[in-house]
């Protein structure tokens, strides 16, 4: 029989957790803004490349960077906190299905028509900047402490 019981450093601190994702929406939105204002002065993210959005076609914005990051760290904190309830260890697991998800989600900036090379590795920067400080400080800051013996 194999064992279920979850590895004690590997516990996710519940309490924490909507503390720890609220930090990691700030971060990444902010590191995604600061990567996007970098690329956009540079030149990388032409205002002549059209995103298609729910209301139509337009120029990639600061805004839809910074929803795109908080929505990723509230979704990534769900599903963190899902299999904190399944997996025995929840932190490894997690780590496994973030990298599962990165991973298609930088061919997204390959489907926009028009992209020239630099706007797909800037878009691509910020998936990876996302994904590093969400993975990151969702599996740190909301790991269970086991309590130190005196």
């Amino acid at each position: 029989m194999q064992n279920t019981k979850p590895v004690s450093n590997e516990r996710i601190a519940y309490g924490k957790l909507p503390w720890a994702a609220l930090l990691a929406a700030l971060i990444a939105a902010v590191a995604n803004a600061l990567v996007y204002f970098a690329a956009s002065g540079l030149g990388f993210i032409p205002q002549s490349v059209l995103i298609t959005t729910p209301s139509g076609e337009h120029p990639l914005t600061v805004a839809p960077v910074v929803v795109s990051s908080v929505v990723g760290a509230i979704g990534a904190a769900i599903v963190f906190a899902i299999i904190g309830l399944f997996a025995p260890r929840p932190v490894r697991l997690f780590r496994i299905v973030a990298i599962v998800v990165l991973v298609p989600s930088l061919a997204m900036p390959l489907t926009i028509p028009g992209a020239p090379v630099a706007m797909v590795v800037s878009l691509e920067v910020m998936h990876i900047a996302a994904w590093a400080v969400i993975v990151g400080l969702l599996t740190t800051m909301a790991r269970w402490a086991k309590p130190v013996s005196a």
